[in-house]
């Protein structure tokens, strides 16, 4: 598909009709009701959503920024793919960058961060289990994973980060058949890593837990691309 040339995300305003319709748009499509593949042209969806197009031409934006879907010029946006590749990059990106933000998120607890947000976020994903929504597992579990981020205290971090927790989010609901009470065994051991201010044993937490999901996600992917799983 063609590469994105933004560095950035669009400035959107969180209370804006563009954000309304990237949540809403990003919603569909990470639970399937838009498919992988599917053409998503400006002027359907602006009918569909009683809106003019150029909020739905932001979103978008945002949404290809997230690398949830591909926009090229004069053509409709198209739904992302899952196969092989896009897991093995996203997992190899994360490798890269996740155990460095538990490195630097455990090295700012032992200066005395504040760890109250993860601490909650652990929770979250810990409630959201009970719900058996896959959607709302999905996002808790992103959402713990962005608080360790922030916790690293590293912008640049954070904004490369942006991107990949929008792709985990959606893949982490497509493979909902993964052994979720032991992820949040892993989880837990990872908080109480970081926790511990020893930063040699969040960053291995945290390379251990991202690398334990890439082989059975892979199956998963593989699976649903032979039908050999409904959904």
């Amino acid at each position: 598909m063609p590469r994105e040339s933004r560095s950035s995300p669009p400035a959107i305003d969180d209370t804006s009709q563009t954000r309304r319709i990237y949540d809403d748009l990003r919603r569909s499509i990470i639970t399937g009701a838009y498919k992988e593949g599917q053409k998503l042209p400006e002027a359907r969806l602006a009918d569909q959503l009683g809106t003019s197009r150029l909020p739905v031409r932001e979103a978008l934006a945002l949404l290809a920024f997230d690398g949830i879907v591909s926009v090229s010029p004069r053509r409709s946006a198209v739904v992302r793919s899952w196969d092989r590749t896009a897991v093995e990059e996203l997992f190899d990106v994360r490798i890269g960058l996740e155990p460095l933000a538990a490195r630097l998120a455990a090295a700012r607890v032992r200066q005395g961060a504040d760890t109250t947000p993860l601490h909650a976020a652990l929770r979250d994903s810990h409630a959201a289990l009970a719900t058996h929504d896959p959607l709302r597992i999905a996002e808790a579990n992103a959402k713990l994973h962005g608080e360790i981020v922030q916790l690293s205290g590293n912008s640049l971090l954070t904004q490369l980060m942006r991107t990949i927790l929008a792709r985990m989010a959606w893949l982490f609901v497509i493979t909902t058949q993964r052994a979720v009470a032991g992820q949040l065994d892993e989880h837990q051991h990872l908080i109480d890593a970081i926790v511990s201010g020893d930063e040699r044993l969040a960053e291995y937490a945290m390379l251990d837990h991202t690398e334990a999901g890439r082989r059975p996600t892979l199956a998963i992917i593989a699976a649903l691309r032979h039908g050999d799983i409904g959904g």
